[in-house]
């Protein structure tokens, strides 16, 4: 374009954006319109770049060209981008765009050179270093003036930058910009607050990106980091200790912690000779605040100071202590640095404690809306100091190296701020601080020696006079909670006093808070007080239960959706401790739990709560009646009604509910569950195509043929067609092929559960079942769903051997081999693999029944026949379940059947040994990390046995789907020492003839492993 029409597309270009800056709508719908269509013109951009950095427009015309360009760029600059739309700019006009910008990074105006920097790191994302090699030699050159204004707008364009350097320009990178952004970081008296700030965050994204290249490039961090690593912590350190907010604001203190913070976790061994002399401004940070927290945030008498970062949001005090909170976490995860913590742990967890308390703004939020109190204190996507304080004293407490030190420090400051603030002495706000140590106990709870914990007294002299104290509803609710958790430890009368007390907090008048909290009481009175080794108390239970109930029913049919979760979990578990006082609620429990299961069936939160209230019922035989009464008639209407009728999720949820309920009646399934909601779930499965609902009701079937499997094998439709033949149907149908292979991600634990419980009736159904499996495995691309199909064959092997054997030989896949070759191939391919207690199991059992056919009845038909393996397999390399492929090459080979069984043995046995060496080598270290003076038994403290005795490492353990499962929690095979089980297998085989053969094929490691269990490998 020539001068001459450029300068008149300028011309139109200010003529639009002074009617925008305009008042007059009408001129301003125009101008903006006109915009749109001068926007599909070559020279648009490069008129929007010239305009923002020119020194003689007016600086509103500036401010607006500047924002347009930054969307211009955001929409047109490249094809990849995700807002892309027609044109882009051709190669030229992208070039002179990039020569003009750099000039606005210098500009006087801070809005312009913030929106020319995000322009610049927007092009910079796209085009360098390919299209705009220069441009970091341009910034760095510009950091060397000292012009602040300059340096100002470059670390805007390198805090996007730095994101976008890739490991082969961080060696040419790091060089450069670490002395640059040192040089400005200790420039306080010429750098502001907020360019500085910058540095520290394009340090740690830069060292961040350094760590994750010492994984491929070892000597990284040591050539690049390492040599002016001192001197920036010598500079972040001296910043922390001073005292001018002029030079370090809240902001700054932030960033400067949370960057030390990831280099503790990056550089651990980098940052150990320096730790104390960290640690120390943060400590002094955190100690110096926090009375003025207190006073400012907690109980509001004060004025927080404040501070905007380089995006205008405010930073305070509070940002600062996440960062400093986010540090000692850390360090606890460390096994060296975790040390410096000892010494320091009392005061550490006074100012832990002291940070718990809840504020001025929570008080009046959480008293004006319960809502947002059930979401904090249920921790449930909730954010606050409070929380953070929290989660880091259950860290500290939680962390098996220095826990008895930990509860020793939760014991001393509990009572030192209840000593320093007594009950209802008039200090503003004192139950605030009684609040939060009850919730620190609280939270600690459940640890050993309890025994020796004397609850009498704290619950006489601090617990119950604060309960009547009505200092706050808050306070109130938090004492009965904690009481809740004391109950197994208290005298019998302070015990009835808070039962009593909870039954009062539960009625209507009292505050929705109060109530909340006295609900979360009872679901622990009812947990703690059903156990049978607290027989002698649980009569104080039964005598509240009716009172409990009643209130929470009532409570449940009026709370918003946000608390009602937190209801109905208590509602179970108080329904779960008689069933007796149960059943006499059964005319409100019925009611209720049939109109929330219609109100909620679109919410999976509510209605796995309504679910489990429903299992409750079940078990409960007072209440049987009327739920078969109520949920049957309703059940067969939604699983009978057309499907694009149904309200979302109800047809699910119906489902899961009835094998609910099937469960939960045993062999007192009825004969109308059977005539009538059975063949109902039957046909809602056969006329569906959706996964979700085809998984629903294949759960359904289970739980119809594992507690009743006599009714299904007898019952017959008026047809004539037997229970069976309808439950095949359902088996054929989630195993159809052309259907999505996630209707058959649980068709495994069915027809395990048939085979089981009727396998007797089967006859020629289990070849028809078995030949359907067969075909899916052909179609499926997914591991669980694999796996799931695979534990069919490999619970039938275990049963039926040679049956099994005989039945895959003659059958043959789409390429005319036995389909045995495909069902081998794919499962010693996808065992390693398997996930799940069980199907690990069974797997592994399998495989060892298989290879102890082969070597010692030496079938034929099993000799000649060689599985595929990864050439990875076969060599040195430890083949474990979590073994990854590195180089993507899948080349493989052919292998004897034995000797892949054999390897797959072995690398579970090594799996069992490893585990099993790790944690011991995990006590090793916990026991050599902690320094047994300062770890030593603490005197006795009157709440130390409540916090737990010194040593104690927790329960570890965790509910597997196993344990959850009703057809698998009680299997043998869960029970089984399976490092013992598999060595001793193998050790039999080695007495066999074929064994040494087998072995010459095994690596050198696999022979290790058989001599570690006593085998001899010639």
């Amino acid at each position: 374009m020539s001068d001459k029409n450029f300068a008149a597309l300028q011309a139109a270009v200010l003529s639009c954006l002074t009617d925008i800056l305009g008042s007059e709508q009408q001129k301003i719908a125009s101008a903006e319109a006109e915009l749109k269509a001068l926007e599909v013109t070559e020279e648009y951009g490069e008129i929007l770049a010239s305009l923002t950095v020119s020194g003689d427009t007016p600086i509103q015309f500036r401010q607006l060209a500047s924002v347009i360009l930054k969307q211009y760029v955001e929409r047109h600059w490249c094809e990849e981008s995700k807002t892309f739309t027609e044109p882009i700019p051709g190669p030229q006009t992208k070039s002179r765009i990039r020569k003009l910008l750099p000039k606005g990074l210098g500009d006087s105006q801070s809005r312009i050179r913030a929106t020319v920097a995000y322009a610049v790191s927007a092009i910079a994302h796209w085009d360098w270093p390919e299209e705009w090699p220069d441009l970091f030699d341009q910034l760095m050159i510009a950091m060397a003036t000292g012009d602040p204004c300059l340096v100002h707008g470059c670390m805007r364009v390198l805090q996007e930058f730095c994101h976008d350097v890739t490991d082969q320009q961080m060696s040419l990178v790091a060089p450069i910009i670490f002395p640059q952004l040192l040089k400005i970081f200790v420039g306080s008296q010429m750098y502001g607050v907020r360019t500085r700030t910058r540095v520290v965050h394009i340090f740690s994204v830069l060292c961040n990106l350094i760590f994750t290249m010492a994984d491929v490039y070892t000597d990284a961090p040591k050539t690049l980091l390492f040599p002016i690593l001192p001197d920036f912590l010598a500079a972040f350190v001296q910043s922390l200790g001073s005292s001018d907010e002029q030079s370090v604001d809240p902001g700054l203190r932030k960033e400067l912690i949370m960057a030390l913070c990831n280099m503790v976790r990056c550089f651990p061994r980098a940052l150990t000779p320096h730790i104390m002399e960290i640690a120390t401004p943060v400590w002094t940070i955190l100690v110096s605040n926090t009375p003025h927290y207190v006073r400012s945030v907690v109980n509001g008498t004060e004025c927080l100071a404040e501070a905007c970062d380089s995006d205008g949001n405010i930073v305070t005090y509070q940002s600062t202590v996440f960062a400093i909170f986010e540090f000692i976490s850390s360090l606890i995860e460390n096994a060296k640095l975790r040390k410096i913590l000892v010494p320091n742990l009392s005061e550490l967890m006074y100012y832990i404690v002291a940070h718990l308390q809840i504020t001025e703004e929570q008080v009046h939020s959480w008293l004006s809306d319960v809502n947002q109190f059930v979401n904090e204190d249920d921790n449930d996507y909730s954010s606050s100091v409070r929380l953070s304080a929290l989660d880091l004293i259950n860290s500290l407490c939680e962390e098996p190296a220095i826990m008895a030190a930990s509860h020793s420090a939760v014991v001393d400051v509990v009572q030192r701020h209840l000593h320093e603030v007594p009950s209802s002495h008039g200090k503003e706000g004192w139950w605030k601080i009684h609040e939060a140590c009850f919730l620190t106990i609280g939270s600690v709870f459940g640890q050993a020696g309890m025994e020796q914990f004397d609850c009498r007294a704290f619950v006489e002299r601090i617990l119950l006079p604060d309960l009547i104290s009505g200092a706050s509803p808050l306070l109130t609710g938090r004492c009965l909670w904690l009481g809740a958790k004391l109950a197994s430890l208290m005298t019998t009368d302070a015990l009835r006093r808070l039962l009593e007390a909870t039954g009062l907090c539960l009625q209507p008048s009292q505050h929705a808070v109060v109530r909340i909290l006295a609900t979360k009481a009872a679901y622990d009175f009812s947990t703690t007080l059903s156990s049978t080794t607290l027989s002698s108390s649980s009569h104080l239970l039964l005598e509240c239960l009716p009172t409990f109930l009643g209130q929470i029913v009532d409570l449940a049919s009026q709370c918003p959706e946000d608390v009602l979760p937190v209801v109905l979990d208590a509602l179970c578990q108080v329904a779960r401790a008689d069933k007796a006082i149960t059943g006499q609620f059964a005319d409100r429990l019925v009611p209720l739990t049939m109109e929330l299961f219609k109100k909620y069936s679109h919410d999976p939160g509510i209605s796995t709560c309504v679910e489990e209230l429903f299992a409750v019922m079940a078990a409960t035989p007072g209440c049987l009646e009327g739920l078969h009464s109520r949920f049957l008639p309703t059940a067969v209407h939604v699983l009978q009604s057309p499907e694009a009728q149904l309200p979302a999720g109800i047809l699910c949820a119906t489902l899961d509910t009835a094998a609910l309920l099937v469960r939960g009646c045993g062999d007192g399934v009825s004969d109308v569950l059977m005539s009538d909601l059975f063949p109902a779930v039957v046909q809602s499965i056969l006329r569906t195509d959706d996964s979700a609902v085809i998984q629903s009701g294949g759960e359904c079937i289970r739980a119809f043929v594992s507690t009743v499997p006599e009714h299904v094998s007898r019952w017959v439709d008026p047809s004539g067609r037997a229970g069976l033949h309808y439950v095949v149907q359902v088996i054929l149908h989630m195993l159809d092929p052309s259907r999505p292979e996630f209707t058959a991600s649980f068709v495994g634990k069915l027809l395990i559960v048939i085979v089981k419980k009727v396998g007797n009736y089967l006859g020629q159904y289990l070849e028809l079942l078995l030949k359907a499996v067969l075909s899916k495995m052909q179609l499926v691309q997914t591991s669980t769903v694999m796996q799931s199909l695979l534990c069919v064959f490999a619970h039938l092997i275990q049963r039926e051997l040679d049956a099994v054997i005989s039945f895959l030989m003659a059958i043959p896949d789409p390429t005319g081999q036995p389909a045995m070759c495909f069902v081998l191939n794919q499962w010693c391919a996808g065992h390693s693999f398997f996930y799940g207690v069980y199907e690990t199991r069974v797997s592994i059992l399998a495989l060892c029944k298989l290879l102890n056919h082969c070597l010692t009845v030496r079938d034929s038909r099993l000799a000649k026949l060689s599985v595929r393996v990864e050439e990875g397999a076969m060599s040195e390399a430890i083949f474990t379940r979590s073994r990854k492929a590195v180089d993507g090459r899948h080349l493989t080979t052919e292998v004897p059947l034995p000797v892949r069984l054999m390897k797959l043995i072995i690398a579970d046995l090594q799996l069992q040994m490893e585990a099993k060496q790790a944690g011991n080598e995990e006590e090793e270290e916990e026991y050599e990390d902690g320094d047994g003076e300062e770890l030593e038994d603490a005197t006795p403290h009157s709440l130390e046995s409540l916090l737990g005795a010194p040593g104690y490492v927790g329960y570890e353990g965790q509910y597997d789907e196993e344990e959850e499962d009703p057809d698998l929690k009680d299997e043998a095979i869960l029970k089984i020492d399976m490092e013992s089980h598999l060595a001793q297998c193998l050790r039999e085989l080695s007495y066999t003839s074929s064994f040494p053969s087998v072995v010459s094929m095994l690596t050198d490691h696999e022979r290790q492993t058989l001599y570690s269990i006593g085998i001899q490998c010639k």
